[in-house]
């Protein structure tokens, strides 16, 4: 029978079997597939190995069973490079592809923010703003101002106006120069008998300005219900923001007592932009001790205040009794400009 030749790699370390005229030929190993020589039948399993080893044989007699050990560090398997550079070449070529996409995709453009909801019995409606090339950017936020409709102010001016009075806020942190205001006035069945308007002006990043919308009508007709709503309109004021700004403390001034519901609210107002103003519209919410409103005013003042001037500016108030009143909120603007 003939002789049994066994090996072991010294790869993975497992053994097989080899015929005998495998020996002094390139062989596989079964398992990793590594590829080495396997040398002549010369030596016995321990020889073989101390002789590879670079150490001295020790000289024993042959026997029948044999081990050839084979080296370590074979021909590594061609396939496995070849996946290796598939690989790497094809992670380069889609970085390559991500940074020209990346590189040619546009930057996003903000929506400039549309319409706040109002308070009112009825939900408001909205009408997107739209940016403006050259204006002062409106920073994007789910809402660009925050309006409240507080209260309806009826039977001003014998009956023929109704003011939607409460505040408006810049939400943004850059100005936005005008700010169209709506509201909506239903009766009782929520049909819409009219609209109240305002227009503020030059609203500094985070200020909150006290609103005034005037609703013209006939003397029979009466709101009950309403519906706030806002826009920022695509083109706003041209030229320069007006900065007109209020010294000291804003106070109503009853013409005949304190009992009365008429009076004035006054102001004194200095212009501490570049360019003149020739109509001051000024706007006041009187509030009670537990910040209701009480009443409301606005009215628009013919006065010339050049820059660095300034002048004292009042408003006519009525329906409103000046007990009442705790504090007033006032604010002025440019007005037709």
């Amino acid at each position: 029978m003939a002789d049994v030749f066994r090996a072991q790699c010294k790869v993975c370390g497992k053994e097989f079997k080899l015929r005998p005229n495998q020996l002094g030929r390139e062989v596989r190993c079964p398992h990793c597939k590594t590829i080495c020589k396997i040398l002549p039948q010369t030596e016995t399993a321990r020889e073989a190995a101390e002789a590879l080893r670079g150490e001295v044989p020790e000289h024993r007699p042959v026997t029948a069973h044999r081990q050839v050990v084979m080296p370590r560090g074979g021909v590594r398997h061609r396939s496995v490079a070849v996946v290796w550079v598939v690989l790497i070449g094809v992670v380069a070529i889609g970085l390559v592809v991500l940074l020209v996409v990346m590189a040619r995709r546009p930057q996003p453009t903000a929506p400039t923010p549309g319409t706040a909801p109002g308070n009112g019995a009825v939900g408001a409606a909205g009408t997107p703003g739209t940016a403006t090339p050259g204006a002062p950017a409106v920073v994007p936020t789910p809402e660009a101002v925050n309006l409240e409709i507080e209260k309806l102010v009826q039977g001003i001016q014998n009956g023929t106006r109704t003011y939607a009075v409460g505040t408006i806020t810049n939400q943004t942190n850059a100005m936005i120069r005008e700010v169209e205001v709506k509201v909506g006035i239903l009766d009782d069945q929520e049909k819409e008998l009219g609209r109240a308007e305002a227009r503020v002006r030059d609203l500094k990043p985070g200020e909150k300005a006290p609103v005034v919308a005037v609703w013209e009508h006939d003397p029979a007709v009466r709101g009950a219900k309403y519906m706030p709503n806002y826009d920022i309109p695509a083109s706003p004021p041209a030229g320069p923001p007006h900065d007109l700004v209020i010294e000291g403390e804003a106070w109503p001034l009853p013409d005949s007592g304190g009992w009365q519901d008429v009076g004035r609210v006054t102001v004194h107002v200095i212009n501490r932009g570049v360019t003149a103003v020739n109509a001051v519209e000024m706007t006041a919410v009187m509030r009670g001790a537990d910040g209701s409103v009480v009443g409301a005013a606005r009215d628009v003042v013919m006065a010339t205040i050049m820059p660095g001037k300034a002048e004292e500016i009042a408003v006519r108030y009525e329906r409103c009794a000046e007990r009442l009143i705790a504090s007033v909120q006032v604010r002025v603007q440019a007005a037709g400009q």
